[in-house]
């Protein structure tokens, strides 16, 4: 991977590209501020996929999280090259890369991991590869923030290389078999979960599909099989 920025300092400049930055979420960004039991402590956070920057936005407006460190990660070049963000030192450290190369030691060292909106955007096999390996090498007591669309939800490219292509859709049923520590839906059914370290025991029921037929109406029924439904501002943590 290509480091972008270190320290806040921008050390690598993208030079001479005409893309812009992309990949705005709409996932319940707002969960991140209920995840640990103190928002003062000293926190990292890995941002994958940042695109514009909503997340470390919203981290550095907020007095209780502005003191987080936050890191990101994206394979979109024109996500890395954005010296607007960068000279606002929202992002402590940016690579240019994919969320597939980042190595274990590195992910075992953030408090938080968020895949906000990414993982529908991968093969359904690399995304239970990266599920696996994200569970497997963050740290015991740290956390995946991950949202995704519950249902096949029809996006395509938009720049060239943008990585914005949905490939699969992802059931509710899928996320809830994965024993979420907390969780919020927001219209239109895009899902947030918060997994701990135990997820990893229930990994092999994380099922995605290609099927582009998996419908919103579709999507809507799993999810109230599972109780998983929007339900606007409301965040729901569930017994362990």
């Amino acid at each position: 991977m290509r480091q972008i920025v270190k320290d806040y300092e921008v050390i690598d400049p993208i030079i001479g590209s005409t893309l812009l930055p992309g990949g705005e979420s709409a996932s319940p960004k707002e969960l991140i501020f209920h995840i640990l039991k103190d928002n003062a402590a000293k926190v990292e956070v890995l941002d994958i996929g940042f695109g514009k920057g909503g997340l470390g936005e919203m981290l550095k407006a907020n007095a209780a999280t502005t003191h987080w460190s936050v890191d990101g990660v994206d394979g979109f070049e024109g996500s890395c090259n954005n010296p607007e963000m960068f000279a606002r030192e929202i992002y402590r450290n940016v690579w240019h890369g994919m969320a597939q190369s980042i190595p274990s030691d590195r992910l075992a060292k953030y408090d938080i991991i968020c895949l906000l909106d990414v993982i529908e955007h991968l093969t359904a096999e690399t995304a239970k590869w990266l599920l696996r390996t994200l569970l497997t090498s963050m740290g015991e007591h740290s956390f995946l923030f991950i949202s995704t669309p519950l249902w096949f939800y029809p996006q395509h490219s938009q720049q060239s290389g943008d990585l914005e292509e949905h490939l699969i859709g992802v059931p509710a049923t899928s996320m809830m078999a994965l024993i979420p520590m907390m969780y919020a839906v927001n219209h239109p059914l895009i899902g947030g979960f918060v997994l701990g370290k135990r997820s990893l025991e229930f990994v092999e029921f994380f099922q995605p599909t290609t099927d582009k037929s998996f419908s919103f109406q579709r999507g809507s029924l799993l999810a109230s099989a599972v109780n998983c439904q929007t339900v606007p501002g409301r965040f729901i943590t569930l017994k362990q």
